[in-house]
């Protein structure tokens, strides 16, 4: 055999195995393109789509430890160890008829590591609020309007007594409707009545909403029609960096009126807030006082991680309590509040209380 038939020899074979290759060899795809998670700045900050819709969410919560005491009158002081967890999602999308939203809380609260020290039980609690609507209509679980419409009661942690329809654990159910007119807004909201407690017992000296009913019957008890919704509406303008408020609210089972009027402003680093509150019954879910109170509120920025608040309430019956507190800003997201208080009510005892706050949020 001579070279070039072994050459030729040698190619023939090298074809036909690189072609047997070829054959077998395994292609591989292309990528898919990527769809990146897409800011959403059209409601705010923290938004962001949901990949594939229109939609914008935003996730945040909170984690608070706080170390509180009080003290009533000359007994001992008693004090507290209070933990809450909060987890919110919010959701939000443009509609024909407006804005499409949702808004879901989850809340935890720890007492004394989960145990009552006054011996009614265990101290763990978990509630769930919610709201949800679109445009000016909404449905709730949560503060009703006639606490969130006014911007809650002053600058403190403590607020005030300004309602108890707020907050945990006295969150309540509604409906309400919102009209925006720019700088002017007015609300009317239908709140659940069945929330308020009835009594289901005849026996001397039985408590109705903290009311001794001693010899009366259920029908005395029980005022009202659960069916009926307790109604409150209001009215709030805006002028710069000044809001007017004013609204009114009926209270269908303590069959009582309460009225709400606000003045709130801004110049340079103070704010001041001036709250009138008149209710003619102290069984009004809406302010439980038969009278007239106010509120007047202050509040200093005095650095960019400091801020200095207190609020005084004043009772037509010579009641009157004052509360303080410090914020600091420690680092983005993380804060430390120290906050007193000091009430002396008409025939009761003077009241002593104070809190230490450590709360991370995001």
């Amino acid at each position: 055999m001579n070279i070039k038939s072994l050459l030729l020899g040698s190619a023939a074979a090298l074809a036909v195995v690189s072609g047997a290759q070829a054959a077998d060899a395994v292609v591989a795809a292309e990528p898919e393109p990527m769809e990146y998670v897409k800011v959403c700045d059209a409601y705010g900050t923290g938004y962001f789509y949901i990949p594939g819709t229109e939609t914008c969410l935003k996730i945040g919560g909170q984690v608070r430890y706080e170390k509180r005491f009080q003290k009533v009158g000359g007994d001992s002081t008693q004090y507290d160890n209070h933990g809450r967890i909060k987890l919110d999602a919010e959701a939000r999308n443009d509609s024909e008829w407006g804005t499409v939203y949702s808004w879901i809380r989850i809340q935890g609260e720890q007492y004394n590591n989960g145990s009552d020290i006054s011996g009614g039980g265990a101290a763990d609690y978990l509630h769930w609020y919610y709201t949800f609507g679109i445009g000016g209509l909404e449905f709730g679980n949560f503060d009703s309007q006639w606490a969130k419409f006014f911007g809650y009661g002053g600058f403190t942690d403590d607020g005030g007594v300004y309602t108890s329809d707020w907050n945990y654990p006295d969150s309540r159910q509604y409906i309400s409707y919102t009209a925006d007119f720019g700088s002017w807004k007015a609300y009317i909201s239908l709140d659940n009545d069945a929330d308020e407690y009835y009594s289901t017992s005849d026996v001397d000296g039985v408590i109705y909403n903290g009311e001794a009913h001693s010899g009366k019957d259920l029908n005395d008890l029980n005022r009202g029609r659960k069916y009926m919704p307790d109604v409150s509406a209001g009215v709030s303008g805006t002028f710069g960096d000044w809001q007017v408020a004013g609204g009114v609210a009926y209270d269908e089972s303590a069959e009582a009126f309460a009225v709400k009027k606000l003045v709130a402003g801004n110049f340079g680093m103070f704010g001041v807030r001036v709250m009138g509150l008149y209710s003619n019954s102290d069984q009004n879910i809406y302010f439980n006082y038969d009278g007239f109170s106010a509120i007047v509120g202050l509040q200093a920025k005095v650095t960019d991680t400091i801020t200095l608040a207190k609020d005084i309430q004043w009772w037509d019956n010579g009641s009157w309590r004052i509360v303080g507190d410090v914020n600091w800003e420690v680092a983005s997201g993380f804060s430390v509040l120290l906050e007193g208080a000091y009430s002396d009510q008409d025939n009761g005892p003077k009241t002593k209380s104070g809190m230490l706050r450590f709360q991370r949020s995001f």
